[in-house]
């Protein structure tokens, strides 16, 4: 096969599964607003954006540059608007220096874990999270600027092991008030022998495109899947800590958790006339954050350039009890700790917690509007 024939099969390949995916949201279950429907067909786009940019250009460990993974148009599998996710894919052969500064965010979470791109055909080996670690538990200069050496051998000062099979760093910088907390400064370099500048061949990119079809196709299936899979937990909350899943191994998307983070989801539905009351309860002992997103069944938060659609243990009004009331409602209920729904009467719901010990599931019931 000439070079030319095998770049074509690859392209025909990624613009069958672009039709693929349209087709999957055409077919799937959702509450059928006009809304659903058109970020449906939105998210289908957004996918294709994010599989080219993570697989295509952005996946050279040897050549490594950690990026801003989301934003306010491109989500993925129930972002939290509440952070920056940062990626970069690293190779356990090689030596990295992870550099910057801290920030202001209450927490930066380095996840490093098995290979993503190839979901869907993993083999018998277990997947997901290799080696999870925050940034203050290392040493950092007063002025909040750090260096961490990335690599399989031992090295003096601030140093993370990279496991075998560890395929990308994955960080979640994680606001309590993102629009006043300064960002952190994050810049990746590979340590050793200089490398040539890479050269793009036409196996290499024609691999790499396939590979961003068939990732893609995955996740979009993936993404459809979970709100099939909400209709179990209608107006109540289920979940428990990412490190149980990282050890179950029951889910290949599931393996990938931050196992310093629980996660609490569901699904919550209104009769017109409605609200959900969502009551959250803190745990017994100090914790850092937590943070409550509304999302729709293509488990993309809703726009939240515009409304307030998340919130937090720190943006949120606390009661004399200690506990947190979210009401959940399509209009303006009239009382504090409101997520907009955008006139919507079903979606899903995230509450993920960090670096909290055991704390409680919240509480639903259902309210009728005034």
């Amino acid at each position: 096969m000439d070079a030319v024939e095998r770049l074509a099969r690859a392209h025909s390949r990624w613009v069958e599964a672009q039709r693929e995916a349209a087709g999957l949201v055409a077919a799937a279950s959702h509450p059928g607003a006009p809304a659903d429907w058109a970020e449906g067909y939105r998210w289908a786009t957004r996918m294709a954006s994010i599989a080219l940019e993570w697989v295509v250009e952005k996946n050279d460990p040897l050549h490594p540059v950690i990026f801003k993974q989301q934003d306010e148009y491109r989500k993925f599998i129930v972002d939290n608007p509440d952070l920056n996710y940062h990626f970069c894919v690293l190779d356990p052969a090689e030596t990295y220096r992870l550099s910057g500064n801290r920030g202001e965010a209450p927490y930066v979470g380095f996840t490093f874990g098995t290979d993503i791109f190839h979901w869907g055909s993993a083999g018998a080996e277990p997947t997901g999270t290799l080696t999870q670690c925050h940034l203050d538990q290392f040493q950092r200069a007063a002025d909040g600027d750090f260096e961490i050496v990335l690599s399989a051998t031992s090295h003096p000062g601030n140093w993370i092991k990279l496991e075998p099979r560890t395929q990308h760093l994955a960080v979640r910088e994680t606001f309590t008030d993102k629009r006043r907390q300064r960002p952190a400064v994050l810049r990746i370099e590979r340590l050793g022998r200089p490398l040539p500048a890479p050269q793009l061949t036409p196996e290499d990119f024609a691999g790499k495109l396939e590979l961003a079809a068939s990732f893609m196709l995955f996740v979009v299936r993936t993404c459809i899947a979970m709100w099939v899979g909400s209709a179990g937990t209608v107006n109540q909350f289920a979940g428990g800590p990412g490190s149980a899943r990282v050890e179950a191994q029951d889910d290949e998307v599931d393996t990938h958790c931050n196992t310093e983070m629980v996660y609490m989801g569901g699904r919550w539905k209104l009769e017109p006339g409605q609200a959900l009351r969502v009551r959250i309860d803190p745990p017994k002992r100090p914790f850092t954050y937590w943070g409550l997103v509304l999302v729709n069944p293509w488990a993309e938060s809703y726009d939240y350039r515009f409304a307030e659609t998340c919130t937090n243990n720190a943006r949120a009004r606390r009661d004399a009890d200690g506990a947190w009331r979210i009401v959940i409602a399509p209009t303006n209920p009239g009382v504090p700790n409101w997520p907009d729904t955008g006139g919507r009467l079903e979606g899903q719901m995230l509450l993920r917690w960090v670096l909290a010990d055991r704390p409680p599931l919240p509480t639903c019931e259902l309210a009728t509007l005034r």
